[in-house]
């Protein structure tokens, strides 16, 4: 187990037998009463010091919602606030942390997916970006990517709608702090960021703010996003968006602030050169994520179909009607990209998309689970 917000460092083992006890922390039980659910539901006696030290081991490593944990959710957040800008939570582990090396590292993915002598596209808007790691997604990257450089260099304005892995659904975060690669850092409008806040509610935009600090889905765009630019500072919008299924078909307040909120930016978006990416993957499948069965080809196949129909409601630039598509069929391959996208497509009002690159990237050393990723360009 492993604290999604980066709070904390490493990792925590929890043997299998002992997984059930996890199930019973939700507050409503003290040491004893988690004795006794143990007992009742394994038929498995623990002492009272084995559920005190693992109950302490979780709080140690901030895998329970406790004083401790709030506390560190405190002071992250005012050393992030208070830092110049958000560091670059992956240089060094997912990517280089020196610009000359990253910028060998990208130019070489470009080399290899046989992009470097493509043409860049004219009239982008938008695009969907993989937020995979590079080391699978390097491909789609690229060729999601390079086409879109003449739009990235006449940007004014980048708006990056990034997954939220642990966003409250529905919620829209936002930051003032500037996002930061190897190459610099990049400004975020705060301005615009303010207006935002107005229509959200204060409290709502910034609720979960601490999660940009170890957040990956906007950073891994916006190293690419500052390589096309050629290392020069972008004027950037980064946004985190909760899972949004609450939202689909609600007219009550909070749909109607996040719709709102997307309608003020569609409008800075016609009044400026602007450019919207969605960081978000696709589908995700198999036994890594609580599935039965591993994936045989036949199951990969019937993903990938799944994921082209999705892709072409995706592509009509119809936010309602990729609306109705989401009440009417729910989400059965775990489309972990879905907020961003959609709310994209609600920005750009109407602009077509055309899919780029596809890919199934292997989530277990056997290839029976997957995650799939798409480059999209976006046009009038």
């Amino acid at each position: 187990m492993q604290d999604p917000l980066r709070l904390g460092d490493g990792s925590l083992m929890v043997p299998r037998p002992i997984a059930p006890l996890l199930g019973l922390m939700d507050g409503t039980r003290d040491l004893n009463g988690l004795r006794t659910g143990f007992l009742l539901r394994t038929g498995v006696q623990l002492l009272p010091s084995q559920v005190e030290s693992i109950v302490e081991k979780l709080d140690e490593n901030l895998l329970l919602d406790s004083h401790r944990f709030r506390d560190a959710m405190e002071h992250a957040l005012l050393d992030y606030r208070s830092s110049p800008f958000r560091e670059p939570a992956l240089a060094g582990a997912g990517y280089p942390d020196d610009g000359a090396a990253l910028r060998s590292t990208l130019d070489d993915y470009c080399q290899k997916a046989g992009v470097n002598g493509a043409d860049p596209s004219g009239g982008v808007l938008g695009l969907i970006s993989p937020h995979i790691d590079y080391h699978r997604g390097w491909q789609t990257y690229a060729e999601a990517w390079h086409p879109a450089r003449r739009a990235v260099r006449e940007a004014d304005l980048v708006i990056i709608l990034g997954t939220d892995h642990s966003g409250s659904s529905g919620s829209l975060t936002l930051t003032r702090q500037d996002y930061a690669t190897p190459w610099g850092s990049m400004p975020t409008d705060v301005p615009i960021v303010d207006r935002l806040a107005e229509i959200l509610g204060e409290d709502n935009a910034f609720a979960e703010e601490v999660h940009h600090v170890g957040e990956h889905s906007i950073e891994l765009a916006s190293v690419w996003l500052h390589y096309y630019a050629g290392g020069q500072p972008k004027r950037l919008l980064p946004i985190l968006c909760g899972h949004h299924e609450a939202l689909l078909g609600s007219d009550g307040p909070e749909a109607t602030r996040v719709w709102e909120a997307l309608s003020y930016l569609s409008d800075v978006a016609k009044q400026q050169n602007t450019l919207v990416v969605a960081a978000g993957d696709l589908s995700h499948m198999g036994p890594a994520f609580g599935d039965p069965l591993p994936l045989d080809p036949a199951g990969k196949a019937s993903i990938r179909s799944t994921d082209e129909t999705w892709l072409e409601v995706a592509c009509s630039g119809d936010s309602s009607r990729l609306t109705s598509h989401l009440l009417e069929h729910g989400d059965p391959t775990r489309i972990c990209g879905s907020a961003p996208i959609h709310y994209m497509i609600a920005i750009l009002q109407n602009a077509q998309g055309q899919v780029v690159a596809y890919d199934q990237c292997p989530a277990d050393e056997e290839f029976g689970s997957l995650v799939s990723i798409a480059g999209v360009l976006y046009s009038a």
